[in-house]
């Protein structure tokens, strides 16, 4: 009885695994179908004038601040680093810390 479930078993693997070829040639045809016409059509296509590219002009205060964010969130995660915390500096923060501390003494319970 067992050998009857593991042949079974094997059986059903083995013609998942032609399945699952099957399915992935078909999707590899319709990929090759679909590359051929989009390089038919850009073959057609009139070349238009390239823009020529300019680099960003720096701003004169130096690196824009939401790039220096960017540049340190990206090192600290190749460093293995955490970020505990981005803020602006010149943001007024007293009103957030009001309503958090009115937010979490509304749940201190009272006997």
């Amino acid at each position: 009885m067992l050998s009857q479930v593991i042949m079974k078993s094997l059986f059903a693997y083995f013609l998942l695994i032609i399945i699952a070829a099957f399915v992935a040639l078909i999707i590899k045809g319709i990929v090759n179908i679909f590359t051929k016409m989009g390089e038919k059509a850009l073959a057609a296509a009139p070349v238009a004038a390239k823009p020529v590219a300019r680099p960003a002009a720096v701003p004169a205060g130096g690196i824009p601040p939401h790039h220096l964010v960017a540049i340190i969130a990206a090192t600290q995660m190749f460093a293995g680093g955490r970020i505990l915390r981005i803020e602006d500096v010149g943001v007024d923060s007293s009103w957030t810390s009001v309503g958090r501390s009115m937010q979490q003494s509304s749940h201190n319970v009272r006997r």
